[in-house]
This record gives C-alpha cells, sequence and structure tokens, in this order.
C-alpha cells in the first residue's frame, strides 16, 4: 500500500478473495529514506508534530478503511515498516497464498514504471502475483466474465491452468483456456511448409486438448470445492452445485495481442511465469510484460512450479 489509486484497488480485490477463501489478509506499507510514499512525505514533513513512521501507519489505516466493504468483512493485519517495498513484499508473501500489487505507486523513484515493486514480485515471488489497476473494470458478484488462462503445454502453464480453474470455482464463473498459434511465414507456394497450414492448426489443437487433459483430468472443477460463503454468495440456496463451465479456444495470432483481447470480457487473466512455443519469456518478458502492461483486467503471473 502506498495511497495510490492502483494500490487501493489491489486491496479492495484482495480483500474480495480474502472474503471468499475465508482467509485473513495482510496490508503492508513499507518505505526507506530513498524511496518513501508521496503521500507520507508530503504529510510527515507538512506543518506540526509528525513523524514518518506515525504518518505511514495512519495511511495504511485510511487505505484499508475507505476500502473496507461492511458486507464482506476481512480481519486484516496492518503493517508499517522501515524496509524496501520489495524485500517486504517478497517476505511476506513466501507464505502467502498470493501477493497482489497495484499496477503503478506514487513513489518518486517508482511511480513511471509499471511499477518497479510489480516487476520485481513478478520476476521473484515463489507465490502467485496478482496485479491490479485502477482503471479496469471492477467485478460484481452477479459477473458472468470469464477467468482466463493461456497455455502452451509447458509445466508452468499447467501450473496457471490449475490455479486459473481454481479461481473459476472460487467465483462461479467460466474457465476459458487459450493457446495461440501462428502459421509459418509467408514461403513461395511450391514450398511444402506454405501447404501444410492445416497439419500446424491440427498440432495446436492437440497442444490445447492435451494442456486440458493434463492440467484439467475432471475437465474442470465442481463448484463443490468453493468455499461456503462463496457458494451462498454465487448461488441460491436451493440449488445444488454445478460443474464450472470450460471454454476452449484456439486463437490465431501472437500470444499477447491474443490474450489481450480476449482479455476485453475477462475478470481475471492468468499466464504462467515462464513458458515455451509461443509463450516464451513469460517472466515479465515479451509476452507477460505486455498483458500486465495492457489488460485492463487483473492479472495473475503463476511461479514456476520447479522454483
Amino acid at each position: 500500500m502506498d495511497g495510490s489509486r492502483d494500490a487501493d484497488a489491489a486491496l479492495r480485490w484482495a480483500a474480495g478473495e480474502a472474503w471468499l477463501r475465508g482467509d485473513r489478509l495482510e496490508a503492508i506499507l513499507a518505505w526507506t529514506a530513498d524511496d518513501c510514499p508521496r503521500e507520507v512525505l508530503d504529510r510527515a514533513y507538512a506543518p506540526g508534530p509528525h513523524t514518518v513512521e506515525g504518518t505511514a501507519l495512519a495511511l495504511l489505516r485510511e487505505c484499508v478503511q475507505r476500502t473496507r466493504d461492511p458486507r464482506r468483512p476481512v480481519p486484516v493485519t496492518e503493517r508499517a515498516v522501515y524496509a524496501d517495498p520489495v524485500e517486504a513484499l517478497l517476505s511476506a508473501g513466501a507464505g502467502a497464498d498470493m501477493i497482489v500489487v497495484g499496477y503503478r505507486g506514487t513513489s518518486r523513484l517508482r511511480r513511471y514504471l509499471v511499477g518497479s515493486v510489480a516487476a520485481a514480485c513478478l520476476h521473484q515471488a515463489t507465490r502467485p502475483v496478482v496485479v491490479v489497476r485502477a482503471d479496469g473494470r471492477a467485478a460484481e458478484d452477479d459477473d458472468d466474465r470469464p477467468v482466463l488462462v493461456g497455455v502452451d503445454g509447458s509445466a508452468a502453464s499447467l501450473a496457471a491452468l490449475r490455479w486459473a480453474a481454481g479461481q473459476a470455482a472460487l467465483h462461479a464463473a467460466p474457465l476459458r483456456v487459450v493457446h495461440a498459434w501462428q502459421p509459418t511465414p509467408l514461403l513461395p507456394p511450391g514450398h511444402r511448409a506454405a501447404r501444410d497450414r492445416a497439419a500446424l492448426e491440427q498440432a495446436a489443437h492437440a497442444v490445447l486438448d492435451d494442456c486440458v487433459t493434463s492440467g484439467l483430468p475432471d475437465r474442470g472443477l465442481p463448484a463443490r470445492a468453493m468455499p461456503a460463503r462463496a457458494l451462498a454468495a454465487r448461488a441460491p440456496a436451493d440449488e445444488g452445485p454445478a460443474a464450472v463451465t470450460l471454454d476452449t479456444r484456439l486463437a490465431l495470432g501472437g500470444p499477447a495481442q491474443s490474450l489481450l483481447a480476449e482479455a476485453v470480457d475477462a475478470r481475471l487473466l492468468v499466464l504462467g511465469s515462464r513458458g515455451h512455443g509461443g509463450f516464451a519469456g513469460l517472466l515479465l518478458g515479451s509476452v507477460a510484460h505486455q498483458c500486465v502492461h495492457h489488460a485492463r483486467c487483473p492479472v495473475a503471473v503463476i511461479p514456476d512450479p520447479i522454483r
């Protein structure tokens, strides 16, 4: 937390997740002498008896209060610490279900980047990292937008698929699984590869089918896997649990552009931290960087399962 709109959006999103899961939430505001949220500095050095420590804690409490939803009370631990923000988040998040950060902050050193705090967490965290932005469309209780996940057959993308399926079950939302593929570059008409488009598309279908079979052997998670409060929030009491709707799509084009197009109506975009083939370089490489930077929905990056 740093008082920015994106950080508030991240806290609000995280609180909703914690409520559905029956978990607690830890909100952290960290600063150093060289890297301190702008609002903390402005308040701390205003006329009156202020300290940076007291101001940081007061700002953090204000952030928690203004993002609190009385319909969904969540136990919140507030921590204002003198530490590097990245180190503080990674340390606290090592044993957490996930780390949630805003797209950009207000720090004088970091406000111009896709935050360097968010980027560092995406590179280094061993837990899922979710990046939230304030200008995205907030999900509602009756929202039927899907959880979107990109797969390419790598172990990381299968881990992302399983995590995305859990999110879909938690929110009783459809699960949309996308694999992007591209035909061979333009070649002379007589070249054999130029005649193999159908074979390439068939191979891409096989990758998508294998991902679903390997990642979701039961073809999706049942809604009964959801916590009781999630079921109560999403379905009438007289309705039994229903299977998560699975939607598989083969997208023609580059992975980043394909995922961003599919993410227009998604509630969450999920990616593995690194992949191969069409999703190479997902550790905030070309695909992940573009998705985090341009997607309007929250983006979750799932760490490599072998890390």
